[in-house]
């Protein structure tokens, strides 16, 4: 009798295991094998699309590292939106991806307009957006769910005034972009101009699609400035032109100082040997460390890098993403972004750095000047 009542006991509690089972699996979530899908607005047609494709190859690259890798359970998948360089087109793409595809995460934009549009967006949907080449100061504030891995303006704006000042130059006209990235640059520099005794004698701003410049240009020759500062945002086209423009109008005598578009590719072919004794700021040379990268990129995709800066940025930010997914378990954006304001110094790419307490580029040192010899960038030191 008794060994019959431990035979029924010992049933008694498979059945009670087995019903237990079936009630929490039929209460679990089934671990999801499906990718996780990101989303990405940058210029990718218009003037700025070659820094935008640029950025889209370097997703590319870095997702096939990652996602060949096996390190992630879930693959990462990228939706490529067009920003076109526009607060409109960008917040009309950040729109589709939040609403349409649900996404938790957007890289972008790439310009300062572009990032300035989607973060109020992102912020209310609590999505993380993550600029690679944005510099306007006032992304600083844009919001809590806004990160960068790229210097404001007011860094490269303080280093191209400190160093003109530093030359000698009194007096200086400047000609600016109606692009938040000059405007930014060019707020700075007359600041720091003002407090540093060099007069301003032309303040002089044109539209991202003009191409003729020598109405402007004319009323600056007529001033005799000792220098000029040319900051183009969006076109490399510009940084050509103007160069070019002003040796036709014999301005041979003004000292030309710039932004880092004046070192493109696309600008030394436009202007030619009137680009000779250019200074312009940039940013380290990051070719010295990252061969490899831009090697692979030009065998991947039969072309020069356009800029090697939004190259490294996006690359790293990739992998800051991915890592940031894997510690969580999921795209969960509230412990996405607690991740980036904890993250220790990341070693990428750019070099080491981290984010401050509003999501900005910190730990980095990343502006020199360069002088156009020859048809060629050389570092100043």
């Amino acid at each position: 009798m008794e060994n019959k009542k431990g035979k029924l006991l010992v049933w008694a509690i498979v059945i009670v295991l087995v019903i237990v089972g079936i009630f929490l699996l039929s209460n679990s979530k089934p671990v999801s094998t499906e990718p996780i899908k990101i989303g990405f607005v940058a210029p990718l047609t218009g003037p700025a699309a070659a820094y935008g494709e640029v950025e889209k190859n370097a997703v590319i690259m870095a997702l096939e590292k990652i996602n060949g890798s096996g390190e992630t359970k879930r693959n990462v998948e990228v939706i490529y939106e067009d920003g076109k360089c526009n607060g409109q087109d960008a917040a009309t793409a950040a729109q589709k991806l939040i609403n349409v595809d649900k996404v938790k995460i957007i890289l972008g934009g790439l310009c300062s307009s572009e990032t300035l549009a989607i973060a109020p967006i992102s912020e209310s949907n609590k999505v993380i957006l993550f600029s690679a080449f944005s510099s306007s100061p006032a992304i600083t504030n844009a919001g809590d769910y806004v990160f960068r891995n790229s210097p404001s303006d007011l860094d490269f704006g303080k280093a191209d005034a400190q160093f003109i000042i530093k030359k000698g130059v009194k007096n200086i006209a400047i000609i600016s972009e109606n692009a938040d990235y000059s405007q930014g640059v060019r707020t700075v520099m007359k600041n720091a101009f003002q407090n540093n005794g060099v007069n301003v004698i032309a303040d002089e701003v044109f539209n991202s699609d003009v191409k003729d410049f020598r109405t402007q240009l004319t009323k600056i020759k007529s001033l005799k400035p000792e220098a000029i500062y040319i900051n183009p945002g969006t076109s490399p086209d510009v940084a050509g032109i103007i160069p070019k423009e002003m040796k036709e109008l014999g301005m041979t005598n003004t000292k030309i100082f710039g932004n880092y578009v004046l070192g493109d590719k696309v600008a030394l072919k436009i202007g030619g040997s009137a680009m000779n004794g250019i200074i312009f700021s940039d940013y380290t040379d990051l070719a010295l460390s990252n061969q490899a990268i831009i090697d692979q990129y030009k065998t991947e995709f039969q072309k020069d890098p356009a800029n090697n800066y939004p190259l490294m940025a996006r690359y790293d930010s990739v992998f800051i993403i991915t890592d940031a997914i894997r510690s969580c378990g999921t795209d969960d954006s509230s412990c996405i972004k607690n991740y980036l304001y904890k993250m220790k110094s990341f070693s990428g790419a750019l070099g080491t750095y981290r984010f401050d307490s509003n999501g900005d580029l910190l730990n980095k040192e990343l502006a020199v000047h360069k002088i156009i010899q020859n048809g060629v960038a050389v570092l100043i030191k």
